[in-house]
């Protein structure tokens, strides 16, 4: 039955940015997603994920890599996971997910005093009832912190997400990664209709409200996002949080020539290997 539910939403779903695309609402595609991704399980939402690992980012962090998102970055350099959801990824309980965090940690060997969690990848936020549970069995454990990174497109929909979130402030850091200041620059870069691009904003706002450690990065890359949109990013941050000094301490993202990053910017620009792309990785070549 599940895998009958997936054919059906894979119809048309979109797939990277190619010339002339449709733009599409984020929180639709979310939805989709979220089928795509996510199933009940005995012991709550069950969710996708491609692996469990501990990084050297945050001086040494362990990291669920999440499948799935609702932004179509064409510079994205995540796995194709974020594109073919259907085929990517393991489904695991909240119990699962949480316990393989706890387990990279401890079979780390490379990184010595990782006591750091993280969910990253494409969209953590997609599966939230998921992602609220693996919170509550992190809350629990011995470790220190527990860092979400989210697009915030999900977050800033509706102010009761980061309410829910704040039941885990204590040890909570959320990084949202903003794509652009304006309705053109967010079509342009990731595929969604422009009106949605305030949702980012509105997330750091309803994080802040309520009290939840929340900081803004952004892809500034000067290929991609001018000057004076910078410029009107941060004016944009410091009304939301003054004290976040983002003229001196926004995090700045850039694009760099990972394999994902350059195939998604070719198939951007160039429509006969993009069909190829998606024929090579529906048909298992790649």
């Amino acid at each position: 039955m599940f895998k009958l539910v997936v054919e059906e939403i894979m119809e048309d779903y979109p797939r990277f940015l190619t010339e002339g695309f449709k733009p599409f609402n984020p929180l639709e595609l979310a939805e989709r997603t979220a089928k795509i991704v996510t199933r009940p399980g005995a012991q709550g939402l069950e969710r996708k994920y491609t692996r469990f690992y501990v990084v050297s980012v945050y001086g040494g962090i362990a990291t669920g890599y999440a499948v799935g998102c609702c932004l179509r970055c064409f510079y994205c350099w995540s796995n194709w996971s974020r594109d073919f959801p259907e085929k990517y990824g393991v489904f695991y309980s909240p119990r699962q997910a949480a316990l393989n965090l706890f387990k990279a940690v401890d079979e780390c060997k490379r990184i010595g005093g990782v006591d750091k969690l993280r969910l990253s990848g494409c969209e953590p936020t997609v599966g939230f009832e998921h992602l609220l549970d693996v919170l509550k069995y992190a809350s629990e454990s011995k470790y220190s912190l527990f860092i979400l990174e989210s697009n915030g497109v999900i977050l800033g929909s509706n102010a009761v997400y980061a309410k829910r979130l704040a039941e885990f402030k204590d040890k909570l850091y959320v990084r949202i990664s903003f794509k652009a200041a304006t309705p053109e620059g967010f079509t342009q870069r990731t595929g969604a209709l422009g009106s949605f691009y305030t949702l980012p904003f509105k997330a750091l706002k309803y994080l802040l409200d309520e009290g939840v450690y929340a900081r803004a990065a952004a892809m500034t890359d000067v290929r991609v996002m001018s000057r004076g949109e910078q410029s009107t990013l941060i004016q944009m941050l410091d009304l939301i949080d003054p004290d976040g000094n983002y003229t001196e301490t926004l995090e700045e993202e850039v694009i760099y020539p990972y394999n994902m990053s350059v195939k998604r910017i070719r198939a951007f620009n160039d429509k006969f290997f993009a069909d190829k792309l998606v024929k090579n990785i529906l048909s298992g070549g790649i």
